[in-house]
């Protein structure tokens, strides 16, 4: 079932319903800070930058170019919520960045150095497991790197109002497992089943700032998080799990780890790169508390604390 589906009268009503008394309670909600000036500019000169020092290694597999971009991207400041303007637009920010804006560009960069742009899958394809990438030859450039995040971001890759874009961390895995790029593998490598519970966003519109103003947008949230919510059972290694090397031996440098949210509604609450610190498992990720890009001090298994979720490039 498509999110832009028109939803029902009845379900309209229940929205506004439940919607209205929080959006007059006039907390205050997410919106960007980004300071733009001359964004492009310095788009294309960290881009130009990272292509000249990886020229060389453009023939790696994808997990070992991400890597080495994640390194190159080492020390980028932390911006939060700095995708959330209005109207909804293709932000790219190559000078600042979150944790799954990270590895997302981490990905794309990989892939755009690689000469390859992501062929997204049509509506019919949505949540199946292609075996091989979908993408197309093309010429590394800015605009190919441009296009290739727009088509991880955004649902079947089209801008189309603020629900248009992947919010949840488990549709962003399943829309590039879709598109041949990535598959999870937390099942695979001896994950146990749970279900996973999706309305964090719609039982708090008043943290969007997109959610508070616009009923609309509220509703085709809460269709997704449905959606989503129809894609059970879930999968995820415990840290107990992560602590048994038989376990974490499984997991590889370049490995996508998404960290379990401890909070009602709310699937995953980080995204990191798995990355190997002599011969111990740690992960280069945006850190909230150190406001850049760094190599985790702590192992994976000390930091997952709630479990995660691991999912391996193709």
């Amino acid at each position: 079932m498509s999110v832009s589906r028109h939803i029902s009268s009845r379900r309209w009503l229940l929205l506004v319903a439940l919607a209205l008394p929080m959006m007059l309670m006039g907390q205050e909600v997410n919106i960007s800070t980004a300071d733009t000036t001359n964004q492009t500019a310095k788009n294309i000169a960290i881009f130009e930058r990272v292509k000249t020092v990886l020229q060389a290694d453009t023939a790696l597999h994808l997990p070992q170019l991400v890597v080495r971009v994640a390194e190159e991207l080492v020390g980028t400041p932390y911006l939060w919520a700095s995708l959330e303007t209005e109207p909804e637009q293709l932000q790219v920010f190559l000078d600042k960045t979150d944790c799954i804006l990270f590895v997302e560009l981490s990905t794309c960069m990989a892939l755009t150095l690689k000469g390859k742009r992501i062929v997204q899958a049509g509506d019919g394809e949505r949540f199946a497991v292609r075996t091989e990438p979908s993408v197309v030859a093309d010429v590394p450039s800015y605009q190919l790197l441009k296009q290739n995040i727009q088509n991880m971001r955004y649902r079947l890759g089209v801008v189309d109002g603020y629900a248009s874009r992947v919010h949840y961390t488990s549709e962003w895995i399943l829309q590039n497992q879709t598109n041949g790029i990535l598959q999870e593998i937390t099942k695979e490598l001896g994950g146990q089943a749970f279900e996973q519970a999706f309305f964090y966003m719609s039982a708090h519109p008043t943290t969007y700032f997109q959610l508070s103003h616009d009923v609309c947008e509220l509703g085709k949230i809460r269709m997704m998080e449905e959606h989503l919510q129809q894609q059970q059972p879930y999968f995820y290694l415990s840290q107990e799990q992560l602590r048994q090397p038989q376990t974490l031996n499984l997991i590889h440098e370049g490995d996508i780890i998404t960290f379990i949210s401890p909070r009602p509604g709310l699937d995953l609450a980080h995204v990191a790169i798995a990355y190997k610190v002599g011969n111990e498992m740690h992960f280069i990720h945006a850190s909230y508390s150190a406001k850049r890009v760094i190599i985790e001090p702590r192992t994976l298994a000390d930091y997952a604390k709630h479990g995660i979720r691991v999912s391996r490039l193709r």
